[in-house]
């Protein structure tokens, strides 16, 4: 009775549904998913093992991966803090790799999938409508913004709110809205059913005004690049949007406009603070080349770096850039591992989208190489993939877009 009521739990249909609970909580709230995911993994790999329903399927250049996931591993050994280094990394980046890795396996027609886009849409409307009510509260908001030193004072006076929703400040929530534009987008553009066409627009415009609303400055060049994805890949008109740039500047003069001219202005202490950042990070790189100063440590490491900061106690989570960041936690080796498997996410989705049979694979494929277009510029001045939310969320959304490629496609009959 015992091993039925287990084989019955464990279930394929089981796995799915702890599986779409699961990409639904992920933007919500950096812990709450694992209460889903830790169970939808178990199921899996006891499926696997003795009920035969499922197996495991490898992505295509799973091995850089791989080597990540082992670099990581190891860098952890050279911590300051092994034990906190390897409960992250166990927490973390292997996680990321077995979420890939089930959805890739179990998320196998074309129902599926889509039940699982159904999920990361709900979530993204909660977020949504979470963020407009947050930021309707402007005193409370107002409170947290200079709690958290989310806008120099001085340099934007009249700045008083930005949206974060439910991902801890505003430049996550911007990454996190980058990924669902760059889906929603294609799908608005790709899809035929009317109805379906006015839902996915209606959300968009939502998403593009939350986008608007965190007032990150990166996202907002981020957005920049999914028009340029769309303008290569999609409709070279899409390339006249770059037009309505020097028209906005010129005549409009608000708090939006003067955000984004203070990128060029020289004048922001958190622009000239990055710098110092990977001025710190790149010491660290050369002086441990290998595995780094150990996987998630970066704010223990930064105090022997900190040449520019005199403020005692002040805490350094991470270098404001992806690609500097990787590096200096894990060493060369790892860090150019995970930029192989980042990047790869983007090939693999480009060929899903040149080579896909149906609309569905088409538009997952046109969405994935937008959003590591998009992630690949806004980690240039924000390490956004440090957030455990955004990090989720983009393996899961890359793994969705994958698996459109492989061999059962979605037109088989649904499970």
């Amino acid at each position: 009775m015992g091993k039925v009521s287990a084989n019955g739990l464990c279930s394929k249909q089981h796995i799915l549904h702890l599986l779409y609970a699961t990409l639904f909580l992920l933007p919500l709230n950096p812990f709450l998913f694992y209460i889903t995911l830790l169970p939808a993994i178990g199921a899996w790999l006891y499926n696997w093992k003795r009920q035969k329903e499922v197996g495991l399927s490898l992505p295509p250049l799973w091995q850089m991966g791989a080597v990540f996931l082992l670099c990581s591993f190891l860098s952890a050994f050279v911590s300051k803090n092994t034990a906190f280094s390897l409960m992250n990394w166990a927490l973390q980046p292997l996680m990321y790799g077995l979420l890939y890795l089930l959805i890739y396996t179990t998320v196998s027609t074309e129902k599926e999938k889509e039940k699982a886009l159904y999920a990361f849409l709900a979530g993204a409307v909660v977020t949504v409508a979470y963020g407009f009510f947050q930021y309707a509260n402007a005193a409370g908001m107002a409170a947290d913004m200079e709690a958290q030193s989310w806008v120099d004072p001085e340099r934007f006076p009249l700045l008083r709110r930005r949206m974060y929703s439910t991902l801890e400040n505003p430049n996550l929530f911007g990454a996190y809205l980058l990924m669902m534009i760059s889906i929603l987008t294609a799908f608005t553009l790709r899809e035929k059913a009317v109805k379906r066409k006015t839902v996915f627009a209606g959300i968009l415009l939502a998403l593009l005004l939350c986008l608007a609303l965190t007032y990150s400055r990166g996202a907002w060049v981020s957005l920049a690049a999914i028009v340029l994805g769309l303008t290569l890949f999609y409709d070279k008109r899409f390339g006249f949007l770059f037009l309505l740039v020097p028209v906005v500047l010129a005549f409009y003069h608000g708090q939006v406009v003067e955000r984004f001219l203070s990128l060029f202005s020289g004048e922001d202490t958190s622009v000239d603070l990055r710098f110092a950042l990977w001025e710190s990070t790149v010491a660290m790189i050369e002086e441990h080349p290998l595995l780094g100063v150990g996987w998630g440590t970066y704010f223990l490491a930064y105090p022997d770096y900190n040449f520019f900061i005199q403020e005692e106690g002040v805490l350094i989570f991470h270098a404001h850039n992806m690609y500097l960041n990787m590096p200096a936690e894990v060493g060369i080796p790892g860090g150019l591992a995970f930029l192989g498997a980042f990047f790869a996410q983007g090939i693999l989705c480009w060929k899903n989208y040149r080579h896909g049979k149906d609309s569905f694979t088409k538009s997952m494929g046109l969405g994935g190489v937008l959003m590591v277009m998009a992630l690949s510029v806004i980690s240039m001045g924000d390490h956004v993939l440090f957030s455990r939310s955004v990090s989720f969320c983009f393996w899961s959304l890359a793994a969705l877009c994958v698996s459109c490629g492989k061999k059962e496609n979605g037109r088989k009959a649904e499970a």
